[in-house]
């Protein structure tokens, strides 16, 4: 127990040096996004011109629900727009099949991370690592999304998703509504909804299987049933142009998910709240 404990620090010694390391990486790649390109512009521009909206580098704080994981720092690439005929929203894509200014359709992706749980993670934690657990895999999920546009300014919109990545193998669907604002030069971004998660989806994030007790005095099986989760988002951005007439925008967001009994009770979960603050600027195309 004495050396699970030493081999615990030295674990969170290293995950701490390897995401300052990417934070380093993400800030010297955003300072290097401004220097001139000495390649041929042609392809250059060849390559941008099917891009549109904001693309930007972004660093992210995210708190797990699990039990005495810790907050986690990461960069990553974060595009509000699209490429082509593609549209990107950050963590979900999507191809638009109908659209006539006020009911839209989509085919859509979605990488879905909040509630994953890495081999990393367990080793790492005290609580966790009593057990004999497997690790919670990131999914990405598809499925179909129907729209519209209200006149008092929110947009809604329902989604169905299935996990394609043989991970928690169940599907999910959703309801969201969001508006866009302005204030005092920002541009604000709210968004609401509430999904709903099969058992199946339950089981394998917030389950435990008999296979995963180590003692079997202090230790139960955790089989949840079906259940949901409500939303949260909010996103200001500020816009700025260059003497060269290029755009930029940098922004400052905040998102949480918070889950019923379902994930709550279970013994491996600490808060039924998930939250990400991210922090992000780029160039708009």
């Amino acid at each position: 127990m004495k050396y699970r404990g030493i081999q615990q620090r030295i674990n969170k010694c290293a995950k701490s040096k390897q995401s300052l390391i990417k934070i380093s990486m993400a800030i010297l790649l955003a300072l290097g996004v401004s220097l001139p390109v000495t390649a041929d512009d042609s392809l250059w521009q060849d390559i941008q011109r099917p891009a549109y909206g904001l693309w930007s580098l972004a660093i992210g704080q995210r708190h797990s629900l699990y039990q005495d994981v810790d907050v986690q720092q990461a960069p990553s690439l974060l595009v509000f727009g699209g490429y082509g005929d593609v549209f990107i929203e950050a963590n979900r894509f999507g191809y638009g099949v109908y659209r006539d200014g006020e009911y839209f359709a989509s085919l859509i992706g979605n990488v879905r991370s909040h509630t994953q749980l890495t081999q990393q993670d367990i080793d790492d934690s005290e609580r966790l690592s009593q057990y004999n657990l497997q690790q919670r895999k990131r999914a990405l999920e598809t499925g179909f999304q129907l729209g519209k546009r209200f006149h008092n300014g929110w947009i809604g919109r329902f989604a169905v998703l299935k996990d394609v990545s043989a991970a928690h193998r169940a599907s999910e669907a959703e309801l969201i509504f969001y508006r866009r604002d302005t204030l005092a030069g920002w541009r604000l971004l709210t968004t609401l909804g509430a999904q709903y998660q099969t058992q199946s989806f339950n089981r394998y994030y917030f389950g435990i299987r008999e296979s995963e007790i180590t003692d079997a005095f202090s230790q139960q099986a955790y089989r949840p049933t079906d259940g949901y989760s409500v939303e949260a988002e909010w996103i200001a951005t500020y816009d700025m142009t260059t003497s060269n007439n290029n755009r930029w925008g940098a922004y400052l967001g905040w998102r949480g998910f918070y889950f019923n009994q379902a994930a709550s009770d279970s013994p491996i979960v600490d808060t039924p709240l998930s939250q990400l603050w991210f922090v992000g600027i780029g160039r708009y195309f």
